[in-house]
């Protein structure tokens, strides 16, 4: 489990810029897995509320702590987000994010702020789309190798459907 220590300093590693969601980042190590990495983060207004919007290697995470009625929390998986888009005004931007069946707009977002975070999500989702192709591409390799085995009779089609069956989960 990640420390807030980690969190923020991933969070400076990354150049993140948050202004009065200091209780969400306080949240973010209860959140954030061993495995994944903050890309960015911001804070603006969504729902009434100020929220902190967190981009990560994984998903994109809206995160807002009250002081009495715990956490909401909305997560986009960097697969399901469909687009991005900005809008830059004289002093603050917003940010729209299309998850196909939801769009989620955030106002008032420092305008320092805006577009690198929509070039972290753009990122992200441009590295998590490669990892899913190399994925994909090395269980079709493996079957072949598995389907070349079964052919010459080194393993039987039981342990060929049953490996098949595992690597396709």
């Amino acid at each position: 489990m990640k420390t807030l220590k980690d969190i923020k300093q991933m969070l400076s590693n990354c150049g993140a810029y948050i202004v009065g969601t200091k209780k969400e980042v306080k949240e973010l190590p209860n959140i954030i897995g061993d495995d994944e990495i903050i890309t960015y983060a911001t804070s603006g207004w969504y729902d009434g509320h100020t929220w902190l919007v967190v981009s990560t290697s994984k998903r994109i995470i809206f995160l807002d702590k009250g002081m009495l009625f715990g956490v909401n929390q909305i997560e986009i998986p960097l697969g399901k987000v469909n687009a991005i888009k900005y809008k830059k005004r004289l002093f603050m931007g917003e940010v729209e994010i299309w998850d196909g069946a939801s769009m989620y707009k955030v106002k008032n977002i420092s305008k320092k702020t805006l577009i690198p975070f929509v070039n972290a999500v753009n990122d992200s989702i441009g590295e998590f789309e490669k990892s899913q192709k190399s994925l994909g591409s090395s269980i079709a390799d493996e079957l072949v190798k598995l389907k070349k085995l079964m052919d010459e009779g080194v393993i039987t089609q039981g342990e060929f459907n049953k490996k098949k069956k595992e690597l396709l989960k």
